[in-house]
């Protein structure tokens, strides 16, 4: 997420914390705490609002306001039309919002920074341990993996939602779910990180290897999936298990 589509999502967030709980903001938020300028442009939104719903609040009611308004409402005969009726425009806030939401979560699966995503998840192999599987979901893939004769350069039968459930190790990268799974082979131990193929143009074409701090990993996509492998062992190593 950038600080643009912080914004657009922050603009809807109500002074005085009152959506500190909903999950919609919580990425924006942490974004704005730990950027100077979001943070900065934040706090002034936030007291512009305080300042707005202040003054609302210190306007008073004329006098017979009530009486007038329900004395107009008997006046009026024309019947609105079935797009101005209250529940069809509470309706279509409701889309608006869940459209922007989605434009929103586009937008960030468009513009995923691979690069980042592969250093993260070296980081999180140079400090993480390895995972046991859970499940049958788990337990078949690790052996599946730990085959000598099995590729990984390509796609393979992956189902994501069943190993989460399993209890696979998740993470979350730049706002994107991943699962690992740890397994062993050819005398050494390899990460492989999963997540649904994004929408990104960036996507290589074939496989991507990089190396950090002395550990080594290669990207490569999938139909459906993008994966990461990552492991201590040289590139030889990950190149001969594709």
């Amino acid at each position: 997420m950038d600080n643009q589509e912080a914004k657009f999502i922050l603009k809807a967030y109500r002074p005085g914390g009152a959506d500190a709980g909903n999950a919609v903001f919580c990425e924006a938020l942490a974004q704005a705490r730990h950027d100077p300028e979001l943070h900065a442009w934040f706090e002034r939104e936030q007291a512009r609002d305080k300042a707005v719903a202040a003054k609302l609040k210190s306007l008073s009611i004329p006098v017979g306001l009530r009486e007038s308004i329900l004395a107009g409402g008997k006046m009026s005969v024309t019947r609105r039309s079935w797009w101005q009726q209250p529940s069809w425009l509470a309706m279509a806030a409701s889309l608006a919002i869940v459209l922007s939401l989605a434009v929103v979560s586009q937008l960030r699966t468009a513009r995923l920074d691979l690069g980042q995503l592969t250093a993260q998840i070296l980081d999180d192999t140079a400090h993480g341990e390895r995972h046991g599987s859970h499940g049958q979901e788990a337990s078949q893939l690790v052996a599946f993996l730990s085959q000598p004769t099995t590729k990984l350069g390509s796609s393979f039968p992956l189902n994501l939602g069943q190993l989460k459930a399993d209890g696979c190790r998740t993470l979350n990268f730049a706002g994107v779910e991943v699962m690992e799974v740890c397994f062993e082979r050819n005398g050494g131990e390899f990460h492989l990180y999963v997540m649904a193929r994004p929408s990104s143009r960036d996507l290589p074409k074939g496989p991507q290897f990089v190396a950090q701090n002395g550990l080594h990993s290669v990207m490569w996509t999938g139909d459906h999936h993008l994966y990461v492998l990552a492991s201590s062992k040289d590139e030889a190593a990950l190149q001969a298990l594709l």
